[in-house]
């Protein structure tokens, strides 16, 4: 509606600068000619700035609605105080006069405003065929959140008018960039410091480039987990590098930690486009990753009673009607809280009233239970007297806990595989203990979920190779629902854990599957059944020739669950089964998906 209004303004307004003339001449038959002729020159340069400038007939993006209706305010306001004020006193005393100044004013006013809007929206309006406006977004995802942003800010600039190409960091080559002057990477890293699999390609092809990139303004975003020792390494590899290439960076490389659902290096980030002239409208009508959702506690029992190792919980949570919307393969994060007894503790320890009423992330509850969100150890009280609601911003949140989804919306429940983390005091780990221990059943579970496309199945109905040991099995098991329901049948599954009788995760549904013939071929590995340990990585490296006939007719792998031990070996049967040039091939194509941690 705006737009409209402003349209209709320009239209009259040009309009009154044309009638004006004829009013003024008519009604000053008396006056001096040297008294008038200074405001016909200025009125004629108006006239002309006015049509020049007109956003229905320049090449300048007409400024945003609400923006525009704030000049119009201002104009208004100075425009007023002129009129009681000034030209009374003015000599400019008749009526005419006093019309005829105070349009040229009021275009002059307009003008100027027009050229600084034009200057602030020089960047946003190029247009898309210039090389100089061209954005190179590359990203470099394995738990799918460094893909999303990377969408995001891609949608934002092409909204702006932006020409934008987003592509994974695998898919870059030397030319690429030698040919791009503006880029923007959002990257994440894997494990200990190395690069995510789409990004493993670029890695080590990018040392042999010596070609420089000294064309190139660059800024990085990077995305790690904190409670790795190298946070965010390969970010910092990479801006690293792109300076050693001679690159320009834009600005600071940022860390963003993908447990923190507050985290500032997302304002910042989104501050940068800003400043670059993306959309802001866009930015607001996308957010990044934070639908969350209030989750009943259905039910929840124990995996493995008797088993050697730590307890394992089957969880299902019940999504509220309409928000069940999740592909297999997708990730869920939770809000974990602390157990009541922690709370408890740290309200007596400082003396506070724990059921004082507080105003907390947009909720009007017991202070009690905002504190059972922060992390409480680092957590000093509040001073006497300050308000609860402006402390309660400025402590830290617990960070988020992700887990693999074990079931596909078609079964009714978000379902879990969730082992309990034990602390050398016997205490539970935060996330775990919250799922598994202290949230009781009906409770709600803050949550969101997340999209992780690396790990979704492709679309035709090629052989699959599933690969998981211990909890990994929760990915996997999703993924062979949906093949289930679909009706595909070319699966083999090769699963780890210690022992048959007891932590044989699923087993009841692998087995139905098997009988039905979804399940092609099931190799076992339980390493505490034989006096020799054995491991999944030893079930495949048994089976290379059915490996090599599988991947032969286009057969894809996707293996889940840890990097230390399994993954690592797992990846090296393979390098020692097919080579390192096959097995690039494989991640190349997408045939070769990983979900570990």
């Amino acid at each position: 509606m705006l737009r409209r209004w402003q349209s209709l303004l320009e239209k009259y307004h040009l309009l009154a600068l044309l009638l004006l003339p004829l009013h003024y001449a008519y009604f000053s038959a008396y006056q001096q000619l040297h008294q008038t002729i200074g405001l016909y020159l200025l009125y004629l340069i108006v006239v002309a700035a006015s049509v020049w400038l007109n956003p229905r007939t320049a090449a300048v993006k007409p400024v945003r609605s609400f923006a525009l209706l704030e000049q119009y305010m201002l104009l208004a306001l100075l425009l007023t105080l002129l009129w009681l004020f000034y030209l009374p006193q003015s000599a400019f005393s008749a009526k005419a006069s006093q019309w005829l100044w105070l349009s040229s004013q009021l275009a002059v006013m307009g003008l100027l405003l027009r050229i600084y809007w034009a200057k602030q929206t020089t960047i946003a309006t190029a247009a898309p065929d210039n090389p100089a406006e061209h954005w190179l977004i590359g990203y470099a995802s394995q738990s799918g959140m460094a893909l999303q942003l990377a969408k995001r800010s891609a949608s934002q600039l092409q909204s702006a008018g932006f020409s934008v190409q987003l592509a994974e960091l695998n898919q870059l080559t030397q030319q690429q960039l030698h040919q791009s002057s503006k880029a923007l990477f959002v990257v994440s890293t894997y494990g200990e410091g190395e690069p995510p699999d789409n990004a493993s390609q670029f890695y080590q092809l990018a040392q042999q480039w010596q070609q420089s990139f000294n064309q190139l303004q660059f800024a990085v975003l990077a995305l790690g987990d904190r409670s790795y020792q190298q946070f965010c390494a390969f970010g910092h590899w990479l801006h690293g590098w792109l300076h050693s290439r001679d690159a320009k960076a834009i600005r600071p490389l940022l860390e963003l930690d993908s447990a923190d659902s507050k985290s500032p290096a997302l304002t910042q980030w989104q501050q940068l486009l800003t400043m670059l002239g993306a959309d802001t409208e866009t930015a607001a009508e996308q957010p990044v990753n934070d639908n969350w959702l209030l989750a009943g506690l259905h039910s929840r029992y124990i995996a493995n009673p008797a088993s050697s190792g730590l307890p394992c919980y089957v969880v299902k949570l019940q999504l509220p009607a309409g928000s069940s919307h999740w592909q297999a393969g997708d990730l869920l994060d939770v809000q974990p809280e602390n157990s009541k007894c922690a709370v408890a503790l740290w309200l007596t320890r400082h003396a506070i009233n724990g059921c004082q009423a507080v105003h907390y992330q947009g909720r009007h509850v017991p202070l009690c239970w905002a504190l059972a969100e922060l992390e409480l150890d680092k957590v000093q009280p509040p001073v006497s007297g300050s308000p609860l609601a402006d402390w309660l911003k400025q402590q830290p949140r617990l960070p988020l806990r992700s887990y693999s989804i074990a079931s596909i919306p078609d079964e009714g429940y978000l379902q879990l595989l969730v082992r309990q983390v034990q602390h050398d005091s016997g205490t539970l780990g935060i996330g775990s203990g919250w799922l598994t221990a202290w949230a009781m059943e009906q409770q709600p579970v803050q949550l969101r979920l997340r999209q992780h496309t690396q790990f979704h199945l492709p679309d035709d109905a090629r052989p699959i190779i599933f690969i998981a040991n211990g909890t990994g099995i929760a990915g996997i098991r999703a993924l062979l629902a949906e093949r289930v329901k679909r009706g595909q049948r070319e699966n083999w599954l090769l699963f780890g854990e210690r022992r048959q009788d007891s932590d044989f995760f699923f087993a009841r549904d692998i087995q139905l599957w098997q009988q039905q013939g979804f399940i092609r071929h099931c190799d076992l590995a339980f390493s505490q059944q034989q006096a020799e340990k054995y491991y999944v990585q030893h079930a495949l490296a048994a089976q290379q020739a059915r490996l090599l006939d599988w991947l032969a007719q286009g057969a894809a792998i996707y293996v889940c669950g840890s990097l230390h031990g399994m993954g690592q070996a797992v990846h090296q049967t393979l390098l020692d089964t097919i080579g390192s040039d096959a097995l690039a091939q494989l991640i190349q194509q997408g045939r070769y998906r990983r979900d570990l941690y």
